[in-house]
């Protein structure tokens, strides 16, 4: 018996005409880097976490990256 991990065209089905607006809506207005789209999705998974604040990064590497930054956390010396 085969059972997929994870059905991402059957998902991508499910909302493909919002994500298809979504796009074409950032491809038109060119905001590819911060813009509206980015602040409103910042603000609803602030909103979802229950967070006072989020910030979208371009990649996970990223994510953590910005995190050790933040928290002081460099080079380890030897």
């Amino acid at each position: 018996m085969n059972v997929p991990l994870l059905d991402l065209k059957g998902q991508y089905q499910s909302i493909k005409t919002d994500i298809d607006t979504a796009i074409a809506r950032v491809v038109e207005s060119q905001y590819f880097i911060l813009g509206p789209d980015v602040k409103a999705l910042e603000e609803n998974i602030a909103a979802y976490v229950g967070a006072k604040h989020a910030i979208g990064v371009s990649s996970g590497t990223d994510a953590l990256l910005l995190t050790l930054m933040a928290l002081g956390i460099g080079r380890a010396m030897a």
